[in-house]
């Protein structure tokens, strides 16, 4: 018994110490492993690969910015406003036109948006078709050159932009007439204003009653969708289809 239990104790003893020493053969490895440094072996073709590529991009970059300051220098790279190029056309024909009136009625105005669309697409065209007209714009990827179809799509964008803050802005104007009216009849029965009441109301019987006429942005839409129809068909006659056009 007594041996027995000897060997028990000494069987479980070293069962414990082989334990130990398995925890701490564990941990000196898991430092081992931590405290090694790796280590990357990259071959001279790799180091020349990278190389390279890294003065590519550098030399695609300076490209890039000694061709934007050439087309700079030649004024040939604009981030054309279409929009704005719209209204002032269309101011140069309001200023242009003599009708006779104290100002243009609404429908004079659509019509000369209509024809200053028209115009800036007659130059665009020509200008592709003659091979004078170059227009750059830089984006994420450096200057390029537009063709005429972005330039006809980005006026296209631009006009119908003009026309809905027109048509919004004239719907706006004619309601507020139609309430100063209101209140300039009223004040007109009063005997100390009613000189600058009746001013009011004679100048608005002399200009006429300027009411926007019905659908007036398809109006708009469909007489550059017309011009453009025409445009293709009739090359010989631009000039008088330029002359013509109208809502």
């Amino acid at each position: 018994m007594k041996i027995s239990n000897y060997m028990n104790n000494t069987n479980s003893i070293m069962e414990k110490n082989t334990d130990k020493v398995q925890k701490g053969n564990s941990q000196t490895n898991e430092k081992h492993t931590v405290g090694q440094s790796v280590k990357l072996s990259i071959s001279n073709e790799g180091l020349e690969y990278y190389r390279n590529r890294i003065q590519q991009s550098g030399q695609e970059k300076y490209d890039d910015v000694v061709q934007r300051k050439e087309l700079l220098a030649s004024k040939k790279i604009s981030d054309i406003d279409y929009s704005y190029e719209i209204q002032k056309k269309a101011a140069q024909q309001n200023q242009n036109v003599d009708t006779g009136k104290s100002a243009l009625n609404i429908t004079d105005k659509a019509n000369n948006y209509v024809k200053a669309y028209a115009e800036l697409y007659d130059e665009i065209v020509k200008g592709y078709e003659n091979g004078t007209r170059e227009i750059y714009v830089a984006d994420e990827n450096g200057p390029r050159k537009l063709t005429k179809d972005e330039e006809l799509s980005n006026l296209d964008v631009a006009y119908k932009k003009t026309v809905d803050d027109f048509v919004t802005m004239e719907t706006t104007n004619q309601h507020a007439r139609g309430i100063i009216g209101e209140e300039m009849n009223k004040i007109s029965k009063i005997t100390t204003r009613s000189t600058l009441a009746s001013a009011y109301i004679e100048e608005q019987k002399t200009r006429g009653k300027d009411e926007i006429p019905e659908n007036l942005t398809e109006k708009m839409y469909g007489a550059i969708t017309s011009f453009k129809e025409k445009y293709t068909m009739i090359q010989p006659n631009r000039e008088q289809l330029l002359m013509s056009i109208k809502i």
